[in-house]
């Protein structure tokens, strides 16, 4: 009984705690602390977007209740505890800034100004006849108050016409070309929220149509007429003239002059260059071009003689910011003195230093407690170099350094675990460089006509926004007493960030040589795994045409306060070897005559990974994260095995954390090393395909001190049967083989970790704390002389639990 004495003492004493910080003590007569409000919307017929009003209604209260501390305490508690005269201490004032709040105490006069509020917002949703009534429930004895907002909408109104004028008749006449384009359609809701955008779309049309100085402001209030109708009206939008004047300027582009090492400290006295390249004058206070004029000029859409396009404006801002070699730039209309419809443009580019040196520093935990085993700290140094304007033309050459080792302090004799050493080179052109000519003959296909247009659209932008990356990478990494290998990468690709939202990587050509040399006690581990043998060995990847394609979607807050983020990759390697086989056997007339691969270790391999993410934000403190992951890789053509460095792993600070890297899986198997004193941080467990979820709610302690709570879930499995993995093998089904392994269905292999983790926000960079704990095995304990396990058998015993049985997760960022 002493176990369960001492766990309801501690309950009894948090009662108590939560009992003494009552608010309501420190109230004055007649007043009550409002403790919840509600929406309730009341109609007899349907209400078209009826989530949208429930979610952006609350949007409008002038008053709510107070949060929680730590989930249970009462934030206006610290306030009144803190709100003394005598309260001056430091801890007062830091308590009052970071945890405590002002009391919300009840006010008529702001709950009739919500009312209000939402019938405003209701109207300005076509519901032209809400009402809202307020209703609250005092609890005078407990000094409490709850307010009910009852919603009546009514019957919406809709669009049955829209019109559009000015008294300047050239705006007039162009209005008139894009009205069908309107949000207003005839028919919809009549939402006047919608106004915003309407009046941002007709901006947009004219400005890129001459009217360089024509902005929001002179699009009128929308007027609407319900005179007359059952429940419609008629819109009506007019774009007023320039003060002072009777019409609208529209603008053609005069002389467009370059400065290419503007210093806003000196004058234009001291130009030496003045000259004009392709209709751009270049002024330059330097005898020699330091960037090409003809890269400035490819960045120029703002072209002498043409109609002013606002669009082409900020193409021209993309593209000297793309370029990455000014520190400053400024795009200056100048009008023209002697003939006022024509704009001149002064275009001031101040130099970005041409070289730069960086570095950061990590620190990486591995927690081997469960074995008795020393712990593993690491810690590397990674400095960075950048070159601007390499070759003249634009280029920025990134060279990435990083050394890392990992040491068990409490083991002399083992002192030293892992040395990690990476260089990375990348040169990037700021234009997009067809070399092979693939995607001209891509474009040049015969194809449907919306097909069509959507690869123009594409291949247009690629050439517009897109830049050339070449890269070179070498990795060597070291595991004492275990293996060793070098990696080799080259590859040659485009990225292109086709809009703020959606990114796109493609390589072309991609070779990669892994060279792995293994210590003889990995051997003896090789010699038992085929499976792992056949995968380890020396490998040479090559893509000619096709190496890899990256699209990553990074989506916005909607008004849900939602948004969400999507990466898509696939990788492939070998393809075009492979297809060259083939060919040859064909024209040879002889299957199998002769293979690249019989004198190279060709890898022939496809891999796809595919990661959702969702974020919904509550509010300034409290957020949901969540994420699913999958991937798989599969071998083809004379490959039997996908190569080691290909394959999916779980466990570690990001992803499942209540395991360590490598040492989750595959499926059910068991890996000996875990368990292993000795050996359960060389963990080596890989497989085919991977799925993987995790949960995340976050939430503010105090100051920069954030919290989460986390559930991860998943597992990693193969394909194929493993004879040396028991139950490694993704199966719908179970089977049982005749030696006695079992492998049970997939969805009773998935691993379960959950935990707490701390995050110190400092604005540049995020440290993170996670503990996790293993809930759920992907084995049972125990099974029954039938070989069932029952779903209990699968779960962890929290009994004996402490310090040894959490793992510790170090990482800078959030996880995902």
């Amino acid at each position: 009984m002493i176990g369960p004495a001492k766990y309801i003492f501690q309950f009894i004493i948090l009662l108590l705690l939560l009992s003494s910080c009552n608010s309501t003590k420190f109230l004055k007569q007649d007043e009550y602390l409002l403790r919840g409000n509600t929406v309730k919307l009341k109609a007899d017929h349907k209400i078209n977007n009826k989530r949208l009003l429930q979610d952006e209604l609350p949007g409008y209260y002038r008053q709510r209740q107070n949060s929680k501390f730590l989930f249970f305490f009462p934030r206006e508690w610290f306030y009144f505890k803190t709100s003394d005269p005598g309260d001056t201490t430091k801890l007062d004032r830091f308590i009052r800034r970071a945890i405590a709040e002002k009391p919300a105490i009840y006010d008529e006069q702001l709950t009739r100004e919500t009312a209000e509020n939402m019938e405003h917002y209701l109207r300005s949703k076509g519901f032209l006849e809400a009402q809202v009534q307020a209703e609250d429930d005092i609890n005078r004895k407990r000094t409490k108050a709850y307010v009910t907002y009852y919603v009546y909408p009514n019957e919406q109104y809709h669009v049955d016409s829209v019109a559009f004028s000015s008294p300047d008749p050239s705006i007039d006449s162009m209005l008139q070309t894009v009205k069908d384009e309107t949000y207003f359609k005839p028919g919809s809701p009549l939402d006047l929220g919608q106004y915003e955008q309407e009046r941002q779309r007709v901006t947009t049309f004219l400005r890129n149509n001459g009217y360089a100085y024509y902005y929001g402001n002179y699009f009128d209030q929308v007027e609407v007429d319900t005179i007359g109708k059952d429940h419609e009206g008629s819109v009506y939008f007019t774009v007023l003239p320039p003060f002072g004047d009777s019409s609208h300027h529209r603008y053609r582009i005069g002389e467009v002059r370059i400065l290419p090492d503007f210093d806003a400290g000196s004058s234009d006295e001291k130009i030496t260059v003045d000259t004009i390249i392709d209709g751009f004058r270049f002024l330059l206070k330097n005898k020699d071009f330091e960037v090409r004029p003809q890269t400035l000029i490819k960045a120029m859409f703002l072209k002498p003689g043409e109609i002013f396009s606002e669009q082409n404006y900020q193409r021209t801002s993309r593209q000297l910011s793309a370029l990455g070699i000014f520190r400053f730039w400024r795009i200056k209309p100048v009008p023209d003195p002697d003939n006022p419809d024509v704009l001149d443009y002064r275009i001031e580019l101040t130099p970005n230093y041409k070289m730069e040196i960086g570095a950061d520093f990590e620190v990486n935990y591995t927690n081997r407690s469960t074995s008795g085993a020393g712990n593993l700290i690491g810690f590397a140094i990674n400095p960075s170099f950048r070159n601007r304007n390499l070759l003249g033309g634009g280029e920025t050459l990134i060279t990435n350094f990083s050394t890392g080792v990992e040491m068990n302090f409490s083991d002399r004799s083992r002192f030293w675990n892992t040395v990690d050493l990476r260089l990375q080179t990348e040169l990037y052109f700021p234009r997009f460089r067809d070399y092979l000519g693939f995607w001209s003959l891509v474009n040049a296909q015969p194809i449907g006509k919306e097909k069509r247009k959507d690869t123009e659209s594409f291949y247009s932008q690629l050439r517009e926004n897109g830049a050339t990356r070449l890269s070179l990478s070498y990795n060597y990494l070291l595991i004492i007493d275990w293996y060793r290998y070098n990696l080799f990468n080259a590859s040659y690709g485009y990225d292109l960030q086709r809009t703020p939202t959606k990114r796109y990587l493609i390589n072309h050509v991609g070779v990669d040589l892994l060279i792995p040399q293994t210590e003889p006690q990995f051997d003896t581990l090789l010699q038992d795994n085929p499976f792992l043998r056949n995968s380890f060995g020396q490998q040479l990847f090559v893509s000619l045409l096709f190496r890899d394609f990256n699209y990553v979607y990074n989506g916005r807050p909607n008004r849900y306060n939602e948004s969400n983020y999507f990466s898509f990759s696939v990788e492939m390697a070998g393809a075009e070897l492979w297809a060259a086989n083939k060919l040859y056997d064909q024209l040879a007339g002889k299957e199998d005559i002769w293979r690249l691969s019989d004198t190279i270790n060709f890898s022939q391999y496809a891999r796809l990974e595919m990661d959702l993410r969702y974020y919904k934000q509550y509010n300034a403190k409290r957020s949901v994260a969540s994420r699913i992951n999958f991937g798989i890789a599969r071998p083809f053509g004379f490959t039997t095995a996908v190569p080691y460095v290909k394959q999916f792993y779980v466990g570690g600070p990001n992803s499942i954390r209540a395991w360590a890297p490598r040492g989750l899986g595959p499926g059910g198997y068991q890996d000996p090393n875990a368990l292993d004193r000795d050996n359960n941080f060389r963990l080596y467990q890989t497989g085919d395909l991977k799925l993987e979820v995790n949960l995340e709610y976050r939430f503010e302690i105090l100051w920069q001190m954030k919290g989460a709570f986390f559930l991860d879930a998943g597992n990693i499995w193969t394909i194929q049967e493993d004879p040396d993995r028991c139950g490694s093998q993704f199966l719908f089904s179970g089977t049982e083989r005749s030696d006695g392994c079992i492998n049970d269905p997939f969805y009773k292999q998935i691993a379960v970790g959950g935990g707490f983790g701390l995050r110190f926000d400092f604005s540049y960079f995020i440290f993170r704390l996670d503990m996790g704990v293993k809930l759920r095995n992907s084995y049972p304990r125990f099974r029954d002389v039938f070989g069932n396990a029952q779903e209990r058998s699968y779960w962890e015993s929290l009994k004996g639990f402490g310090l040894s049985k959490v793992a510790f997760n170090f990482g800078l960022g959030y996880p995902f």
